[in-house]
């Protein structure tokens, strides 16, 4: 080379090339690949991994799954879901909008949860809140409990328009989601924030009783809850607050549920007006039977395969 012509500059020592060329070098090592193979490999299965991972989290803690339909199978006793309380309907069950990422995602100030029934519809979560059972309301013509607009108003209160996390635990025979849910209450000045279980405060405050059945009772992943809800109950109890200080005698949400079913199934109008009508065409056959018409009687012979067939 001539004097007068520099050597060219040597290649920058950086960490991330170091890293580069040491992995390089191990990969060749272990599977006998020529280094221009490795540049073309290397580079195509890092950007496979990172989509895969983008791909993760996208589908785990940033799509909006807008009803329980849409739910992961896998998602139930593995994920919690966070979103805004938009409506309730009754005193343990509720609706909710769901907000992946909350407000780092731009819920709230950069988009916006819908308001009103017809926007709202089939976009919502309905929930039902595990271990507790609440008074019953006016349902399909059935009178409603005492106490229950009270643990009605609690909830409402206590729950619509605020931000919980509902843990997903299974799906109940209405395709509802049963969840332990827990609300972040403001602290001291409104600095500090804690979670309550919203189960746990609707016993202490007397607005419920643990869930009381033979099976598909669920109290949440955390160990020891079943013991603090039933707790909660008899504390409440020996206070008489809330459906404990009622008069005369008291009949559990599942005891006034039992009262109101039959093998039929609930109790509805539309199960009534069935029956009624029943009732009506049954006096109709009676009415009916043994009038012979004008060609001559008709008798039914039964034969071996249970099918009637006319003779004159």
């Amino acid at each position: 080379m001539p004097s007068w012509i520099s050597p060219p500059p040597p290649p920058p020592d950086h960490p991330l090339l170091r890293s580069y060329n040491s992995l390089k070098s191990r990969i060749a090592d272990i599977t006998s690949l020529p280094p221009s193979a490795i540049d073309i490999l290397l580079p195509s299965i890092t950007a496979a991994t990172a989509t895969l991972t983008l791909v993760y989290v996208y589908r785990n803690f940033l799509k909006r799954y807008p009803d329980s339909n849409s739910l992961p199978p896998h998602f139930f006793r593995r994920k919690g879901l966070y979103g805004k309380v938009v409506s309730v309907g009754d005193a343990d069950n509720f609706r909710l909008f769901h907000t992946p990422g909350g407000k780092w995602m731009g819920w709230g100030w950069l988009r916006q949860i819908p308001e009103g029934r017809k926007m709202l519809k089939g976009q919502t979560i309905h929930i039902r809140i595990a271990g507790v059972d609440a008074p019953e309301g006016a349902h399909f013509g059935k009178p409603s409990q005492p106490h229950s607009s009270e643990s009605l108003t609690y909830l409402t209160t206590l729950l619509n328009s605020h931000n919980v996390r509902a843990h997903l635990l299974r799906r109940d025979q209405y395709e509802r989601v049963v969840c332990s849910v827990s609300l972040k209450r403001k602290g001291i000045l409104g600095l500090l924030g804690f979670k309550h279980d919203v189960g746990l405060l609707m016993l202490k405050a007397g607005m419920a009783q643990v869930y009381e059945s033979t099976y598909g009772i669920e109290f949440g992943k955390r160990r020891g809850m079943e013991e603090r809800y039933r707790a909660a109950e008899e504390e409440a109890r020996a206070r008489k607050v809330g459906i404990w200080g009622l008069k005369g005698k008291y009949q559990s949400p599942g005891q006034y549920k039992a009262r109101f079913s039959g093998k039929e199934g609930p109790f509805t109008p539309s199960n009534a007006i069935a029956e009624k009508g029943k009732e009506s065409a049954g006096e109709k056959v009676k009415g009916k039977r043994g009038v012979s018409s004008s060609s001559g009687a008709v008798k039914l012979e039964e034969t071996r395969g249970g099918r009637g067939k006319r003779r004159r």
